[in-house]
């Protein structure tokens, strides 16, 4: 009695749809923040950059096209903050803050096993929405202190990141999964914007910008003098996820 054949194609669609699935939901980040650049780093006593904290979440989704390997894109808030401290004089201190937000869009590449790990890499686009600045002196001046600043001049309109994290996927029900792990984004271009030495001086006379964008431009013996800024980020995400679809047993007759 002949063997019935399977179309070639229908076989590829059936092994395909026995792979597909959809996963939709929301994920949160708390992260160490940093905008790292040389010349702030060369100030010494007079400019510190201080250990500081971000936020970053949205919502995600993602296309499982065989058991293991799939391509989400997500839409998040995040913000990334840089304290500072430092001395104005022998007798004067300071303590100040960048708050840059950015809304995020990482597009990543997803694998997870059947034990419940999970790794992710991708480009991460961060698109400027908002810069507020504030510093305050020890004992107080006036002519220093600021408060609720717009600093968005002199910051990226854009920075393009590369984004990896890892971590365990723990099911919940048959659709719903927790994911916990770690995160993090390094900044391939540039999150300052180089200026002219004019239009450098005009802005710190209209006192527009914050002290990342302010000492990219000043070596230590404030020259002028540019080096590109840095923006890392990482610490730990928790998402959850809901599966829609699942992977399917083939028949056989």
């Amino acid at each position: 009695r002949p063997v019935p054949r399977t179309h070639p194609s229908r076989s590829m669609a059936i092994s395909s749809a026995s792979f597909a699935q959809l996963e939709i939901g929301v994920n949160g980040n708390l992260a160490t923040t940093w905008l790292l650049n040389n010349n702030v780093s060369d100030q010494g006593e007079n400019l510190n950059p201080v250990f500081s904290t971000g936020f970053a979440g949205g919502v995600l989704g993602t296309f499982f096209f065989t058991s293991t390997i799939g391509v989400g894109a997500e839409l998040n808030f995040s913000s990334v903050n840089q304290k500072y401290d430092g001395n104005i004089t022998d007798q004067m201190s300071f303590d100040a803050k960048d708050a840059v937000n950015y809304f995020q869009v990482p597009i990543l590449l997803k694998l997870k096993t059947p034990s419940g790990f999970y790794f992710e890499i991708g480009p991460a686009l961060n698109f400027l929405s908002s810069a507020k600045g504030e510093a305050q002196s020890s004992p107080a001046d006036p002519d220093f202190d600021y408060s609720g600043r717009n600093i968005k001049t002199g910051l990226s309109t854009s920075v393009t990141g590369l984004l990896f994290g890892f971590g365990g996927r723990f099911p919940v029900t048959q659709h719903l999964v927790i994911t916990a792990g770690l995160r993090f984004d390094y900044g391939l271009t540039d999150a300052t914007e180089e200026q002219t030495q004019t239009e450098f001086t005009q802005n710190l006379l209209d006192e527009n910008m914050g002290v990342a964008a302010t000492f990219a431009h000043l070596d230590q013996q404030s020259n002028f003098s540019y080096e590109k800024t840095t923006m890392v980020t990482g610490g730990i995400q928790i998402g959850l996820l809901y599966a829609i679809g699942k992977k399917q047993k083939e028949e056989s007759k």
